[in-house]
């Protein structure tokens, strides 16, 4: 098999070889290409000090990325690519970053720091590929499996265990026993780990195409970092419109839902209120009243925690609130207007996606509202606004008829277009002047 670099990649190499040197491209990019995937951005390791790399590319943009751990960015044909220098690292304090490094002049021992043996091969465009670690095996067994001693990997670096479980998400890999043992045994590490970084992961962790696979096999894993949700494991539905547990359906829905950051997370969290709102009949059947504000509320801690933008934060949080509320033909125009265009949308894919796991009896609804979704879309597509600007009369208006500029003025216009949306009264000047007289005397 034969990897194609980009243009820029084999010139780099080409320039550190014409210097006495040695470089290979290593990492994320030789495994996706073994494994037939689009080839993200390639890194490249060599024998080159950072002082050395620095000379050899003097005639070109650097950008010091990381010169202390042996990384340069380097700007060719306008596109960067990160060299590094081999390396091996030393005492983790942190459980993150090593305390120090030392430049080596073996690309085997470079290897051998890394997390996963498919993550620590290299490729050289005349020598093909280097594997040390049975990488190659590990991808056709489709197999996760840490380099050396897992033990240690994981000790290293708690990170890797969302790592791991982030390309259990991505790859469809199955965790090796023992490399699954050592994740287990130092997932406790993670709570030292800087929440932006656990972020990254599991945001990448939940857009990726086998994430139901992965949480089904590998639970345990997300709850280190997301220990509200471990209830949901084993918790029963005994009603006649649900078909599986609490958790079971989650990871359903997590995965029927489209590869939306904010819908992602939604579908995560919006039973995560059910174990702490579970009654049960004497007959066995439970109900979950309340669980919608306790899945918001849990929502929102984890954004918060996570250090989540306020934007995905705020829309992740309706969802999950209004997730259960519902949307029909008679108030959609209601809800776009109440939450947005783009929010009502996912609010839609998420009742959607929700009900489609529910039993047979509980997917009653899907088609009408996957109808109403190809309308939102169309209003979307069509540029239509469902705010008091698309009111036939304005505040303006109101005001020549004598009503005081305070705030019933602006009760009145939002009365108005919630009659309006819901068919009570035409959008119509004369029909809109004519309600306002009666809704301002009654504000």
């Amino acid at each position: 098999m034969r990897i194609s670099l980009p243009d820029h990649a084999l010139r780099a190499i080409a320039l550190l070889e014409e210097q006495g040197f040695e470089a290979y491209a290593v990492g994320g990019s030789v495994r996706d290409a073994l494994l037939g995937l689009p080839q993200g951005d390639v890194d490249l390791c060599t024998d080159a000090e950072p002082s050395q790399m620095q000379a050899v590319f003097k005639d070109f943009t650097t950008i010091p990325t990381g010169l202390k751990h042996g990384t340069l960015t380097v700007l060719m044909d306008r596109q960067p690519i990160e060299i590094t220098t081999y390396r091996t690292d030393g005492t983790y304090s942190d459980q993150r970053h090593p305390d120090r490094v030392t430049f080596v002049r073996s690309l085997k021992e470079d290897l051998a720091r890394r997390d996963f043996t498919c993550n620590a091969m290299a490729w050289h465009p005349k020598k093909g590929l280097v594997d040390f670690f049975d990488g190659r095996e590990a991808i056709q067994k489709k197999e996760l499996r840490a380099v050396g001693q897992p033990e240690k990997r994981f000790t290293e670096d708690a990170l890797r265990v969302l790592r791991g479980l982030r390309f259990a998400c991505q790859l469809g890999f199955s965790i090796e026993e023992k490399t699954l043992k050592a994740m287990m045994d130092k997932g406790d590490g993670l709570q030292a780990v800087s929440k932006e970084r656990v972020a990254q992961e599991l945001n990448r962790a939940l857009c990726a195409d086998h994430v139901e696979d992965a949480l089904r096999k590998y639970p345990r894993l997300l709850y280190f970092v997301l220990e509200e949700l471990s209830p949901m494991l084993h918790t029963p539905q005994r009603t006649k419109f649900h078909a599986y547990d609490v958790w079971e359906h989650t990871i359903r829905t997590v995965g029927i839902a489209g590869k939306d950051l904010a819908l992602r997370w939604a579908a995560l969290y919006h039973d995560a209120g059910k174990p702490y709102n579970t009654q049960i009949d004497p007959d066995g059947t439970t109900h979950f009243r309340g669980h919608q504000a306790t899945s918001a509320r849990l929502m929102d801690q984890a954004m918060v925690r996570l250090k989540q933008p306020k934007a995905l934060k705020e829309q992740t949080v309706a969802l999950v609130k209004h997730h259960d509320d519902r949307v029909g033909p008679d108030n959609l125009k209601l809800w776009i207007s109440r939450l947005g265009m783009d929010t009502a949308k996912k609010l839609l894919q998420l009742q959607i996606a929700d009900l489609s796991t529910h039993s047979i009896l509980g997917q009653q609804r899907v088609p009408q509202l996957q109808a109403l979704l190809l309308e939102t879309k169309g209003y979307e597509k069509d540029g239509k606004t469902f705010d008091v600007s698309s009111l036939a009369i304005s505040g303006r208006d109101l005001l020549d008829l004598g009503f005081a500029p305070d705030k019933r003025l602006g009760r009145v216009l939002e009365a108005l277009l919630k009659e309006v949306l819901t068919g009570q009264t035409d959008n119509s000047r004369e029909a809109l002047l004519d309600k306002a007289k009666h809704l301002y005397s009654a504000h």
